[in-house]
């Protein structure tokens, strides 16, 4: 779209704006740069209505209700414009504390360069607009991260593209690596763990992959849309019911600071009772070590009970994280 329209579109956008009455053709004509012409030439006036009616389809287009009606105060032979506020003004926007949680939580979770600023830039709109968003005033304590992880980026960019992917993936019981080709769906986290589910060109079956089994990169080929996944495919569900078996479960108990920990408490199976610390949950667990780094990453919100070992471990990683942090 040229410059020039560009503007002239979001000046008609502030003029219909401006009032809630309906504003004539010629009234905007006089109001928005543009539109000058002679009323009193034919060609100009026709070429102005045609732009005229051009630029309101395109608003049409991009979204804008722009309604249609008389004045009673003008001319009620010549209709009249104006936008419907209910329907373009968004309504305000406010959060839960669980939901300011779940938003502050995804903004730092990732620690990839070019997501992390675009993550802070949404936070920095939300800011503006006056909309706090934070972990219930945790801001400075330690939050659980991605790993700087690129693979998992190009995935998520060729599922959004629609473009085919190549890697290197170890499976096991196989010494060596062998290449595959993959038309990806989507990726998702499962059990702690990343994996992208997708079409394999070669096995010509549905196949879910684990990235931390991906040798090397991951290169996107071909063109955008050339393939389309099925309609009825739930990434989450597939990748829950091919990722590996989890290990037996066992049950973990920590005490929760009261309107902390939101995550961890959508975990839990049992809840109380209340001592003066905290909320006593119960959850189950398989792997020590991945959940002592989540643990963890609620810092001093959350303190392990039970069993000793998973204390041990979050312990541990506290310590390193505290040396981390002091270097």
């Amino acid at each position: 779209m040229a410059n020039d329209r560009t503007e002239r579109l979001i000046n008609l956008v502030f003029c219909l704006l401006s009032t809630r009455r309906f504003q004539t053709a010629s009234t905007i004509s006089r109001t928005v740069p543009g539109y000058e012409h002679n009323p009193d030439d034919r060609k100009q006036r026709e070429a102005f209505q045609r732009k005229f009616e051009r630029d309101k389809a395109e608003l049409r287009r991009l979204g804008f209700p722009v309604q249609t009606g008389t004045d009673p105060y003008q001319d009620e032979s010549e209709p009249g414009y104006r936008l419907a506020r209910d329907e373009f003004e968004l309504p305000e926007l406010e959060f839960t504390a669980p939901e300011a949680a779940a938003v502050a939580t995804a903004i730092n979770l990732w620690q990839q360069p070019q997501l992390r600023e675009t993550g802070h830039g949404a936070l920095r709109k939300l800011k503006a607009a006056g909309i706090h968003v934070g972990l219930n005033g945790t801001h400075g304590r330690v939050q659980p991260r991605l790993s700087d992880d690129t693979n998992l980026v190009t995935l998520l960019e060729a599922a959004t593209d629609h473009r085919q992917v190549i890697f290197d993936y170890h499976s096991r019981g196989n010494a060596e690596a062998a290449r595959r080709r993959l038309q990806p769906w989507g990726s998702a986290a499962w059990k702690g763990r990343w994996y992208v589910a997708g079409w394999d060109l070669d096995r010509r079956a549905r196949r879910c992959f684990k990235l931390s089994r991906i040798v090397g990169e991951v290169r996107a080929v071909g063109n955008e849309s050339s393939f389309e996944p099925p309609a009825d495919v739930d990434v989450l569900s597939f990748i829950a019911q091919a990722a590996e078996p989890a290990a037996p479960t066992r049950l973990a108990e920590v005490v929760v600071r009261p309107q902390t920990a939101w995550a961890l408490r959508r975990l839990a199976i049992k809840v109380g009772p209340r001592t003066a610390e905290g909320d006593v949950l119960a959850f189950e667990f398989s792997d020590t070590e991945t959940t002592a780094a989540m643990l963890a990453s609620f810092g001093p919100d959350v303190t392990v009970r039970e069993p000793q070992d998973l204390v041990k471990a979050t312990v541990y990683c506290l310590q390193r994280i505290a040396g981390e942090e002091i270097v």
